[in-house]
């Protein structure tokens, strides 16, 4: 069951999203677990479609959010970071499986990344 989310808008409302935190964090740790091989093509492939969702979820979330922060250098990591997953999510996943792999980590690490700065809310007390 989705959680809820607390977005602080870019106008200085804000508004309430169902927003499955736990799932988003559980598949950026199976991505990132330890293991002795490389996952299949078809668990990569499953893999890719989980964290493109979460990606598409979170980007603009973190993007709205940023200014309220009221801090340049915090916008501009914010814009880096949903930009550059983005160009990873428009690449696609690479058909080598073990390229694939690589590019799976780079993008758990993205969507880590901006869960992070999504849920780090201005006036939270963080």
């Amino acid at each position: 069951m989705p959680g809820e989310l607390t977005v602080a808008r870019a106008d200085g409302t804000s508004s309430t999203l169902p927003v499955d935190m736990s799932l988003i964090s559980e598949t950026v740790s199976q991505v990132l677990e330890h293991r002795a091989g490389t996952p299949d093509r078809t668990v990569c492939a499953a893999w890719h479609r989980w964290l493109s969702g979460h990606v598409r979820l979170l980007a603009p979330i973190a993007v709205e959010q940023a200014p309220r922060w009221d801090d340049p250098q915090r916008m501009r990591l914010v814009e880096d970071t949903a930009a550059h997953a983005g160009r990873m999510l428009a690449a696609g996943l690479p058909a080598d499986r073990h390229a694939a792999y690589v590019h799976l980590q780079e993008l758990a690490r993205e969507c880590r990344g901006l869960l992070g700065l999504v849920l780090d809310q201005p006036g939270d007390g963080r």
